[in-house]
């Protein structure tokens, strides 16, 4: 039969642990167009640690919200394994622009034309609409009161 660890011995391994914490290693990912530079922080199952990814800014004495592109900001929040290559970067670089230019051009296509009014068959329905004027009171009932506790004056209450 295995001897058990007893309470003191449990007290310092704790506290040991606790002072001395396991050092995770970080790891370089990679670099963006903005100089921020990527790290993932490698997790040890062993020590119960979860790996984490975080960015360095590329001016530090900047306290401003740094600019994350889509592809970056996926991979540290975790929606994505792996970091983003160089050529998806630049593909997708590539695909926004056309879509502004084509926004653009739908922008100019488009800016002359007048809104659409309504059409005089559409006037003719609704002006024939009416709201009813008369509304129907809120029922009072005798066996209800209209402030609750106004029965009882404040003398007869119960204490």
């Amino acid at each position: 039969m295995a001897k058990r660890i007893g309470t003191f011995s449990h007290i310092f391994i704790n506290l040991k642990n606790s002072l001395f914490s396991v050092k995770q290693k970080n790891a370089f990912v990679g670099s963006d167009k903005f100089g921020n530079m990527y790290f993932e922080k490698l997790g040890d199952e062993a020590h119960n640690l979860r790996a984490s990814r975080y960015i360095k800014q590329k001016d530090p004495q900047n306290v401003d919200i740094p600019e994350v592109p889509v592809e970056w900001e996926a991979w540290l929040r975790g929606r994505r394994k792996n970091p983003p290559s160089v050529e998806e970067i630049e593909s997708n670089d590539i695909k926004r622009i056309q879509t502004k230019k084509k926004a653009e051009e739908l922008e100019r296509k488009f800016s002359g034309r007048k809104i659409l009014e309504p059409s005089p068959a559409a006037k003719v329905i609704t002006e024939n609409i009416v709201p009813s004027q008369d509304r129907n009171p809120f029922p009072q009932y005798e066996e209800y009161e209209l402030t609750p506790g106004e029965k009882y004056s404040s003398t007869d209450k119960i204490k």
